[in-house]
């Protein structure tokens, strides 16, 4: 996801390509042959766990507050150095804290300096003031890890439960950017094809889970250690908390390209098989794949999301709008277990694959909504998409929050917001402008900048936190 803010506010757009340019242009810049039609992989093989959607019950939320100048080239690994920005506008951090409702949500920050905190409490505290709502400082944490970017969604940890034991995990996977971005932008990332996606420039980035992981498990292995009395005699010891485990994929991927339902469903496009190759004996397999290859790929990816998450069903689709990103979320939302929200196009051809993609998950049993983003599909890492993609929106317990595209905009937005509120009653649906420096754009908007954290996991750190009396 890239954040040239240069190149964000075109007001003349090429025509939009059909479905056979598009391509044409998959295979003439990545050099293989375009993605198959979608479809649906399955594997019914019984595993104890599931993955955790979304829209299940949520205690916390992830969120980074990076530098915002690069490193220099030649310590690329350095993190992003001088002033710290939000990637999401206060107004967002502030609601998402949802201090009216009997179950406030903490915000997680990865940011290695403690004078921040003061800081964005300041700030935060009069957003809170201007929107007549509550920041609570207490319910900000810093997370002491500094990223190289705010996209908590793509590198951030993807939650699953045990069912036998109640247990919650980590399923890990390597995180792979498809290029650099004015945000964290890593000497060489660059001149990479962003079709192909491949190579780690981000290694903080990558970090970032492992170190949220410790953060919440360190005071919970802390509290399961204690004791006093007596210890050679019947030492008294406090209740165990549950610490959540961790695993690996073994998979390539980004968050954005993840989307799961409560029911062992997940959704993607087909970037992940051109991200995780396979061991061959001939090298064209990976320079070259054929469809083959690619279905070999795809139960391998199977196998492992079975595996580690419980996956049964993963509808892999090919993305019809030539955007360098190749991200479900631009496009698509899974809103509960049996309903999904599938973007409209205005141009009629991109449409009617979109149509397609609808029908798939209607066959498949799926309640669909649609909603139209307007002048969105614009192919080309230099002409990206520049309005905000609704289906790019973060569910959080009963409120849904969606991204505006703002003046000019106003009837896409209202509508928006309507398909939301008829396709989930009972939730507050909230519409927020993006942030004048880091604009909502089609391909990068809030669900790609933050990741929410379980609400039993946050509960259990949270218990580890209060002074234990023997």
């Amino acid at each position: 996801m890239s954040l040239d803010l240069t190149k964000s506010s075109h007001l003349t757009r090429p025509k939009r390509p059909t479905p056979r340019q598009l391509a044409m242009a998959f295979q003439s810049q990545v050099g293989t042959a375009p993605p198959p039609a979608s479809q649906i992989y399955r594997d019914d093989t019984p595993q104890p766990v599931s993955a955790i959607p979304e829209y299940a019950p949520m205690g916390g939320v992830l969120i980074a507050y990076p530098g915002v100048q690069a490193p220099p080239t030649t310590r690329a690994q350095l993190t992003p150095s001088g002033p710290r920005a939000f990637g999401i506008p206060d107004e967002l951090i502030v609601r998402m804290q949802q201090n009216d409702t009997g179950n406030p949500v903490h915000i997680f920050v990865l940011c290695d300096d403690a004078a921040m905190k003061p800081v964005i409490d300041a700030s935060l505290a009069a957003e809170a003031e201007r929107l007549q709502l509550t920041y609570y400082p207490t319910h900000l944490h810093l997370v002491p890890w500094d990223t190289d970017t705010f996209w908590t969604r793509d590198f951030g940890p993807w939650w699953m439960r045990n069912n036998v034991t109640g247990a919650y995990a980590i399923a890990k996977h390597t995180y792979t950017t498809l290029g650099g971005g004015s945000v964290g932008l890593v000497d060489g990332a660059e001149s990479v094809d962003p079709h192909l996606g491949l190579g780690i420039f981000r290694p903080n980035d990558d970090y970032a889970a492992i170190a949220f992981s410790d953060f919440l498990n360190a005071p919970i292995r802390a509290w399961n250690k204690a004791s006093w009395g007596n210890q050679n005699q019947n030492p008294r010891t406090l209740v165990p908390l549950p610490v959540h485990d961790w695993y690996f994929t073994g998979l390539l991927d980004v968050g954005g390209n993840y989307m799961v339902t409560g029911q062992n469903k997940i959704a993607s496009s087909y970037l992940v098989a051109t991200q995780n190759e396979l061991p061959t004996r001939d090298e064209a397999d990976n320079t070259n794949p054929s469809p083959a290859v690619l279905e070999r790929r795809l139960d391998y990816i199977l196998q492992q999301l079975n595996r580690f998450m419980g996956i049964a069903s993963y509808h892999v689709l090919s993305d019809p709008t030539g955007t360098y990103i190749g991200h479900v979320d631009c496009w698509g939302k899974f809103l509960a277990d049996d309903k999904v929200l599938i973007a409209q196009s205005q141009d009629a051809a991109t449409n009617q694959a979109f149509d397609r993609i609808a029908q798939s998950f209607a066959d498949d049993g799926f309640r669909v909504y649609r909603t139209m983003v307007q002048d969105m599909y614009i192919p080309g890492p230099d002409n990206g998409a520049t309005t905000a993609a609704y289906t790019n929106s973060l569910i959080l317990n009963q409120c849904v929050y969606v991204p505006l595209a703002g003046p000019g905009h106003e009837q896409f937005d209202q509508q928006a917001l309507t398909t939301y509120r008829e396709a989930l009653p009972g939730y507050q649906v909230i519409g927020i402008a993006g942030k004048p420096a880091f604009p909502w754009l089609g391909t990068d908007a809030m669900h790609c900048r933050t990741r929410g954290v379980p609400r039993d996991v946050v509960d259990n750190w949270l218990k580890a936190q209060a002074p234990a009396a023997p």
